[in-house]
């Protein structure tokens, strides 16, 4: 295959991949000021903090079994992959049996711990989630790593639509109260997740993958999965350590806010699971096909660096505008949302730059770097959300992030010799925190929106070259019926 059928091909696959995400955006940033109307900041925050603990259930119960799916589903044979996830399966099941065993027997200790009150239902209610997230993860993960884009789109709208549809039906029976959105995403897991299956059931019947043999060992999978499954626990620890500190000190109505502005981020978050979904299998596969080819890697940090930094500013330039949409009752959110802008941002950007950490299987610094950044997060969120509260928690939290991605990129490049070009995205960062900072502190008028211009305007200086190769990709897309499928192939940095 020459490199524009290669291009052709990687191009089809992202727009392919990303059309659901845009459209899952649309249907969220619709139904968000829905869902702000009928429920209070304080039901809102009750059911932030279950849905983290049902994230933090699920990754135990993982056991980073998923990501060694993943890293190894390119080493298998195509016909030994149904194999792979049959056998990735066994553990995390049997780890959910014992964990709801247990949760059953010491229901009262667990619910007062976790819910601050004594209730069966609520634990039953949380393991059936549990469950389900485990069986949406595969189901999901089977299509990402066979890179069907336009399932995964139709997933991802299904996704959010269903959700909306149940949001809209359970507060109508229930009226303002957190369970509306549990009921709700619980409906659409079920009914996502079974059509998920029935479409790729060929890799879910496992009655007809007796006697294959892998190439990969359990000793190898769990090898590379375990540290993986301690860097999320430790990811899930230091991204709830804000909703925590805020509810130990300023209560569920400011977590109820926190979680507010946390939606309109969520849209970005869309984004970055959309992008990861392409990312993941291809970086591995790129990896595979030529160790060498580091210019693609370089390529595609600066593309979606440019992209995100893009992104990040037009989200602070219409923060009054979003945050306006939610109802009198979230207007505090607005002076929240400016730093929680770093965590799509970092973390995308940082999904390119620590692949030198995957590919080479030293997968125990994602350990080191999550628990010091967790730690500088901790301190910051002590320091700050007793004294300004939520907003504290945001501007530390957007704070670690960025050390997040100078951490990942600093260990990746010690094995893998990428030239990121970090300093245009050093500098154009560091701008950008500054006009974090007085988006933060002060509300959205005209000085504020021409602050934005400016930044706008100077991260496309520094990022000239990068938009002059794609505004030329374009033309000839349109003029010459070029596709721009060499955008990923041929797109020479020429700013060093």
């Amino acid at each position: 295959m020459n490199k524009k059928d290669s291009g052709n091909k990687i191009l089809s696959k992202f727009l392919s991949i990303s059309v659901g995400s845009w459209i899952a955006m649309l249907i969220g940033f619709l139904s968000t000021p829905v869902i702000t109307r009928l429920l209070s900041p304080e039901e809102f925050g009750k059911v932030s903090l279950f849905l983290l603990v049902v994230e933090a259930l699920t990754a135990i119960i993982l056991f980073g079994s998923d990501q060694s799916f993943i890293r190894f589903f390119y080493e298998e044979q195509c016909n030994k992959r149904p194999v792979l996830l049959r056998k990735s399966l066994y553990l995390p099941l049997l780890l959910y049996a014992g964990i709801a065993l247990l949760f059953l027997c010491f229901y009262p200790t667990f619910s007062r711990l976790l819910f601050s009150e004594s209730s069966l239902y609520l634990i039953g209610l949380l393991l059936i989630y549990v469950l389900l997230r485990i069986f949406s993860t595969w189901s999901s993960l089977v299509i990402r790593m066979q890179q069907k884009g336009k399932l995964f789109s139709l997933i991802q709208v299904l996704n959010k639509l269903i959700e909306f549809i149940g949001i809209l039906v359970f507060a109508y029976l229930l009226g303002d109260q957190y369970e509306v959105l549990i009921y709700a995403q619980i409906t659409f897991m079920v009914i996502v997740t079974i059509i998920a299956i029935s479409i790729e059931f060929r890799f879910w019947d496992f009655f007809k993958q007796n006697g294959v043999k892998l190439d990969s060992t359990f000793y190898e999978r769990i090898k590379y999965g375990f540290p993986l499954m301690i860097t999320l626990l430790m990811t899930l620890a230091f991204q709830s350590v804000d909703r925590i500190t805020i509810r130990i000190w300023a209560g569920y109505n400011e977590v109820g806010l926190y979680f507010a502005a946390f939606k309109i981020i969520a849209l970005l978050n869309m984004l970055q699971i959309n992008f990861t979904a392409f990312w993941t299998p291809l970086s591995y596969e790129k990896y595979k096909k030529n160790p060498k080819q580091t210019q693609f890697f370089r390529n595609a940090h600066q593309i979606v660096a440019y992209s995100m930094l893009m992104i990040a500013v037009i989200v602070l330039m219409s923060k009054g505008i979003i945050i306006a949409l939610l109802g009198s009752a979230y207007q505090q959110a607005e002076h929240i949302v400016p730093f929680l802008v770093f965590i799509p941002l970092m973390y995308t950007v940082s999904e390119i730059s620590v692949i030198g950490i995957n590919f080479y299987k030293k997968t125990g610094w994602h350990i080191f770097i999550t628990i010091f950044v967790f730690v500088v997060n901790l301190l910051g969120n002590f320091l700050l959300v007793p004294i300004i509260g939520a907003v504290g928690a945001a501007v530390s939290t957007g704070l670690s992030y960025i050390l997040f991605y100078m951490l990942r990129t600093y260990f990746s490049t010690r094995y893998y010799k990428v030239n990121y070009g970090t300093k245009k995205f050093s500098i154009s960062v560091s701008c950008l925190v500054l006009y974090a900072f007085y988006a933060t502190f002060y509300k959205s008028g005209i000085l504020s929106f021409l602050f934005g211009i400016m930044l706008l305007v100077s991260i496309t200086f520094i990022y000239y070259q990068e938009v002059s190769e794609i505004i030329n990709y374009f033309k000839k897309w349109i003029n010459k019926g070029d596709n721009g499928s060499d955008i990923y192939e041929n797109f020479n940095d020429r700013a060093r």
